[in-house]
């Protein structure tokens, strides 16, 4: 048996000169097997008391107590104990019902206490127990893949979480979105589950059916800032009755119950009419709660016992068990097994994404094509030249934006889940950096190595093994830094389109300054130092020399316009030779180095969030 208390619990956020208070000496106490419901108009707090029972508050002025089996909530412990299910499903799309529920049982069940073979048996309990047996070897899916309903997808959610044996469940409006019957099929989802688990099972629920309602044991009802009421369902509308408030006949008494304790901004008068309503609910329930407890509980004198005050010893409403319970280590797995899991589930992830894999190929192919042929045909004198240097420069710009862009999308939305994960404490930062880092770069480079590989031979480079190593190697380096630039403002980023404009903008300002369309001489001071944190730039003079090194070129007598007679000339007129050749694939791959680690620690620093405990 379990129990969660929380005791005079206030919450405030300081906004410019004023504090706008969200949670003011609110009280209550949970135990096993009881499904409760919070409900509340919108701005009233419901979602704020729910991460600070789950222990998910950022910033902010938080007070008060809050009390797991009699003690205080330990920072690494605790957020073992608790499975939280957000409003949103942050699920892959392509993996299936099975292998995503699988994989929240090889992070967050130890070891140590369970095996393979237990693992796999208690996640087909899960999946019968949610009612998923039908569709477990379904994919997700997302706009673009059909997959499952939307009923089905917060099961799935519901099964990630309740996979890994927590002993608080809690839920923010999990009915949001889904019709009359999927609402219901949740709401005794949530009930079976909080009997057979013999979990604390608490959920934020917005406008309920009456049905919906009486499947709740209990219920607590919000106004701004408070508590007005904390009962069981059944008896909600007996107290409200005692102190005046009649629900009728026909109406769903959640409507009734939400109509009473919120604000109605329709008019001034209706506006301090419902003010007043509310503050006498409000004195109500503080008088009831100073003699009887937090909890309400039916007297027959109740009504009486109220507007008269007199002084009672408190009812005692719980019998609290307090025991020492298991402290599970720091991290429920390896190191190594975290790392193999993610990187199994990412390639599987990468592997089955047919969209993007085939938008980032055919780029690939199309790139080819279009710049091997154009330059397919080889000039003379002057015209090779300048052919030449425009194609080095196209080859680089194209291992930039096109490589950087796609990724933004397939990060921020991997990010989003990871960020979930990491919440619940299923794997270590390190693991999950390394096991992307592992499943992007070999498909870029990949991706890359087949225009790359094309434009090499279809404009007929310099045709030695020594110049082909060097010139793959001198654009996987650009490869490279495009992805850790991705990697970069998609970690700083939660917003897709953000981070695509800041890619878009730095990526941009290299290709400005990378060396070909302005003479870096000409570039004002206070400018021209982006040169030496461009890996374009860098990209571009190594190739340069690489390419044009050892090379002759004819050079017409008839022509008055300048002609170079080998590529050393060239390098040295065009000041191309400001670092030689693996100076610049050395500044490179520092700067990948760079970008990786900004990318990580950001990503520990938001994934990593400084929640306040009382």
């Amino acid at each position: 048996m379990s129990h969660l208390e929380f005791k005079n619990v206030s919450f405030s956020i300081n906004k410019k000169s004023n504090t706008k208070h969200i949670l003011r000496n609110v009280s209550g106490s949970f135990k096993s097997g009881e499904m409760v419901a919070i409900i509340g108009g919108s701005g009233v707090g419901k979602t704020t008391l729910l991460n600070v029972l789950s222990g998910r508050i950022l910033g902010g002025t938080l007070s008060g107590q809050v009390l797991f089996n009699g003690k205080k909530r330990d920072k690494k412990t605790f957020k073992k104990d608790v499975a939280y299910v957000e409003q949103d499903d942050v699920l892959f799309p392509t993996l299936t019902v099975k292998e995503t529920i699988s994989y929240a049982a090889d992070f967050r069940l130890s070891n140590i206490d369970f095996n393979k073979h237990q693992k796999a048996e208690r996640v087909r309990d899960v999946i019968k127990s949610l009612r998923l047996a039908s569709v477990e070897n379904s994919y997700i899916g997302d706009e673009r893949n059909k997959g499952l309903s939307g009923g089905e997808k917060k099961r799935v959610s519901i099964g990630v979480e309740i996979v890994t044996q927590p002993r608080i469940f809690i839920l923010d409006e999990p009915t949001s979105g889904l019709d009359s019957n999927s609402s219901l099929g949740i709401a005794n989802l949530m009930k079976e589950i909080a009997l057979m688990e013999n979990l604390i099972c608490i959920s934020s629920i917005h406008q309920p059916s009456s049905k919906v309602f009486y499947t709740f044991d209990k219920v607590i009802l919000m106004a701004p800032t408070c508590i007005i009421y904390f009962g069981t369902t059944k008896d909600s509308l007996e107290y409200f009755s005692s102190i005046g408030f009649n629900c009728p006949p026909l109406e769903n008494p959640a409507d009734f119950l939400i109509d009473i304790i919120s604000i109605d901004y329709e008019n001034s008068n209706n506006f301090k009419n419902s003010l007043d309503r509310i503050e006498r609910l409000k004195r109500a329930w503080d008088e009831y709660t100073k003699i009887n407890g937090h909890i309400y509980v039916p007297r027959k004198d109740l009504f009486d016992s109220i507007m008269s005050s007199t002084s009672r010893s408190a009812i005692p409403f719980l019998t609290k068990e307090l025991y020492d319970s298991y402290e599970l280590p720091s991290w429920r797995n390896s190191w190594y097994t975290e790392f193999i899991s993610l990187l199994k589930r990412s390639w599987i992830r990468q592997l089955r994404d047919k969209y993007a894999l085939t938008s980032l190929f055919f780029s690939s192919f199309f790139t080819m094509f279009l710049l091997g042929f154009t330059f397919f045909n080889q000039t003379s004198g002057i015209f090779e030249i300048t052919n030449k240097i425009g194609l080095i420069y196209l080859i680089a710009v194209n291992m930039a934006i096109p490589v950087a862009i796609p990724l933004i999308s397939v990060l921020t939305n991997e990010i989003l889940v990871m960020t979930k994960e990491r919440a619940s404490g299923s794997y270590r930062m390190s693991a999950y950096f390394l096991s992307g880092i592992l499943t992007v770069v070999p498909i870029s480079l990949f991706s890359s190595f087949i225009s790359l590989n094309g434009v090499y031979f279809l404009a007929k480079l310099q045709l030695s093994v020594y110049h082909y190593i060097i010139y793959i190697l001198i654009y996987f380096s650009a490869t490279l830094n495009s992805v850790g630039i991705a990697f970069v403002f998609s970690s700083i980023s939660s917003k897709e389109q953000v981070a695509s404009i800041y890619t878009s903008l730095i990526l941009t300002i290299f290709i400005i300054y990378g060396g070909s369309l302005v003479n870096i001489d000409t570039v004002p001071i206070g400018l021209s130092w982006i040169r030496h944190i461009n890996y374009v730039y860098y990209t571009y003079i190594a190739a340069i020399q690489n390419e044009m090194a050892g090379l002759t070129f004819e050079c017409a007598k008839s022509t008055q316009q300048a002609c170079f007679p080998t590529g050393e000339e060239v390098i040295s007129v065009f000041k191309l030779d400001e670092l030689p050749i693996y100076n610049c694939i050395i500044a490179n791959f520092v700067m990948v180095i760079v970008l990786f680690l900004v990318s990580y620690l950001a990503l520990r620093y938001k994934s990593k969030p400084n929640y306040i405990l009382i």
